[in-house]
């Protein structure tokens, strides 16, 4: 075979092995991607104690539904104190990253209020209790005629906490007057 020839066949074969090479970079930064973005929403806690007081932070959210006489209400963007329950670039969906007082014990929270649903309702400056929803009371009439009344759905089951409901991560919380 001719030297010509033989280079010819080391040249293709060089071709072969950049495009594998460059398949397994393109694969690899593929999986890289797909890895960061499906755990970046991992919750991030931790207890720290000292002096005999402990704190928990963490990172939580919930998705939230709430429907007024079969509307569907859009919450506003970027809506309450950071320190507490609010939302962000997402609708309907409550945020939660902050340190609350914990025993380490019991595993038991010692301040509950800022996960509680009255207390995000009230930064969302939407009245809320077992009676009523924003402009809404039990008995009150829909724009059918038809008189409504207000239910809560924590992960499609019913529940009757109302605004005394702490929220955990991943709740899916459903809120309607009808």
């Amino acid at each position: 075979m001719a030297r010509k020839d033989i280079w010819k066949k080391e040249k293709h074969w060089l071709w072969y092995v950049g495009y594998a090479a460059a398949l397994i970079v393109l694969i690899y930064v593929g999986y890289s991607v797909w890895y960061y973005l499906s755990n970046v929403e991992e919750i991030e806690e931790f207890q720290v104690c000292a002096e005999g007081k402990c704190i928990k932070t963490f990172h939580v959210h919930a998705d939230i539904s709430i429907e007024l006489c079969g509307k569907k209400v859009m919450l506003p963007l970027e809506k309450g104190d950071l320190a507490g329950p609010h939302t962000h670039k997402e609708r309907n969906y409550i945020h939660f990253h902050e340190r609350l007082p914990y025993e380490p014990t019991s595993g038991q929270l010692l301040e509950t209020l800022p996960l509680t649903l009255e207390t995000f309702m009230n930064e969302m400056d939407m009245r809320f209790n077992e009676r009523c929803i924003a402009e809404y009371c039990n008995g009150d009439g829909c724009p059918d005629g038809k008189a409504g009344t207000v239910r809560v759905f924590i992960n499609e089951q019913p529940n009757t906490e109302f605004g005394q409901y702490i929220w955990k991560d991943k709740d899916e919380i459903s809120i309607t007057f009808d």
